[in-house]
């Protein structure tokens, strides 16, 4: 059995900061994802399911503080470790950052190999910290996403790969109205086309074992949480 690859979400807009940190983590064996901003990050991070996300402060369209604030708001990075990476070392950045929910601070000017242990040992922390029994409910589900698991009424459910990351989707927002346009970005990627039809035919699969409560029509948008 190959050995788990403990999974890192690096978010910079900086594309050779992205590369080059990438390439090292990669070399230890991690398995990397990266976003150039943070609705990229948080899109991303409810399919990847990260163990550490390191945020750069400074960042179009959504920045690192904003980002990390999402990521805090939604139950399935609680255990998640969140890290800024940038030049900022004054109290009152850190203050901040910390206040909305990051584990710690790494300075952008760091070396290669120091960011790898910094990173080993932030696994290391994690792992210490973490109770592994993360768990979301709904109705009578149980979803553990870290385990990729859902249980109805205590028996283990069958999803496929797709059907699973849609539960998941649903529930990043609980209140959220997700359009088909988002749907398709989130699971199959704004690159890939496919037709209505292959959507509300996973959808139906979904509720067939999940209950037709659990994923509600939003006639005219899209699908929601029920």
């Amino acid at each position: 059995m190959e050995p788990i690859k403990h999974k890192i979400l690096l978010v910079d807009d900086d594309l050779s900061v992205l590369d080059f940190l990438s390439y090292n983590l990669e070399k230890k064996g991690f398995e990397v994802q990266t976003a150039t901003n943070g609705h990229e990050a948080l899109a991303a991070g409810v399919l990847f399911l990260p163990d550490i996300i390191v945020l750069d402060w400074m960042m179009p369209e959504m920045d690192g503080l904003q980002a990390c604030q999402q990521f805090r708001a939604n139950p399935i990075f609680d255990q998640s470790t969140i890290a800024f990476l940038t030049a900022k070392d004054d109290d009152f950045s850190k203050i901040e950052g910390f206040r909305a929910g990051a584990d710690d601070f790494i300075h952008k000017s760091i070396k290669p190999l120091v960011f790898v242990a910094k990173i080993e040992a932030l696994l290391r922390r994690k792992q210490l910290a973490s109770s592994q029994k993360e768990v979301i409910s709904i109705y009578d589900l149980e979803v553990f996403p870290q385990k990729r698991m859902v249980k109805k009424a205590g028996n283990l459910v069958d999803l496929t790969k797709i059907e699973f990351n849609l539960l998941l989707l649903f529930l990043s927002n609980k209140d959220k109205v997700f359009s088909r346009q988002e749907i398709h970005a989130a699971i199959w990627g704004s690159d890939v086309i496919i037709g209505d039809r292959t959507l509300d035919v996973h959808i139906l699969n979904l509720r067939k074992k999940v209950g037709k409560l659990v994923i509600l029509t939003s006639k005219g948008i899209g699908y929601t949480l029920g």
